[in-house]
């Protein structure tokens, strides 16, 4: 499970993440975005977790647990992390785990779409994200959507302790020398990264994927009171 710093909000039935980069601050993003009509339902930080449809259910399932082929147990936060990773390559690994409804769930690797990842966020019941809205200073009012790899990276430069910022930039810097995404470079790289950055990275990562990004520039959050916005 993600804990993002972020803002959770409603409107028209969808629910989506906000963030911000300095010098802009959350508590005034949060009052802008009240004064434009959403509903703000977690002020952050956001509990995030990722959900796969089965292949014959119409229902999706959280993972806590599985039980790999050869034996060996994985749990959470890393369970979600290694079934994307390599639940193929154990369709018969047991799976336990849980809907956003609470449903308790078990079942094997092999019944889930685990290239359909999704995200929910606690808010306060497990309720789907459609989107995310990445929001930086800038010379002018644009947003557009933005590329998984760069969404992923504007919100890890917030999370990770600052020497484990800086060495992902650098990371970065080289991944664009060498005319390659950053996230093919760190997978490279990862046995560089303690355990708990690792995990922050790959889950933003999976986030990326699983939602529609944008990223918001505007020279004042003011700006974004009356700013039209199709997200």
């Amino acid at each position: 499970m993600l804990r993002l710093p972020a803002l959770a909000t409603l409107r028209a039935g969808r629910i989506l993440l906000w963030g911000v980069a300095p010098p802009f601050s959350s508590e005034a993003l949060r009052g802008i975005l009240l004064r434009r009509g959403e509903e703000i339902l977690a002020p952050g930080p956001v509990e995030v977790a990722f959900a796969f449809p089965e292949w014959t259910q119409p229902r999706r399932v959280i993972p806590h647990q599985v039980r790999m082929e050869r034996g060996g147990v994985i749990r959470a936060p890393w369970v979600t992390l290694w079934l994307v990773r390599f639940g193929y390559e154990e369709p018969r690994a047991e799976l336990a785990g849980m809907t956003p409804e609470g449903e308790r769930v078990e079942l094997l690797v092999r019944d889930l779409d685990l290239d359909a990842v999704e995200a929910y966020v606690a808010a306060p019941t497990w309720q789907r994200c459609a989107g995310g809205v990445w929001v930086e200073a800038g010379p002018a009012l644009q947003i557009r959507p933005d590329p998984e790899a760069d969404w992923a990276a504007a919100w890890l430069e917030r999370m990770l302790p600052p020497p484990v910022a800086r060495a992902l930039e650098g990371l970065r810097q080289e991944a664009v020398r060498r005319g390659m995404p950053w996230p093919v470079l760190y997978r490279a790289r990862e046995s560089r990264f303690d355990g708990e950055s690792r995990r922050q990275i790959e889950e933003m990562i999976l986030l990326a994927r699983a939602l529609r990004r944008h990223r918001l520039t505007l020279p004042q959050l003011e700006a974004l009171a009356e700013a039209p916005l199709d997200l």
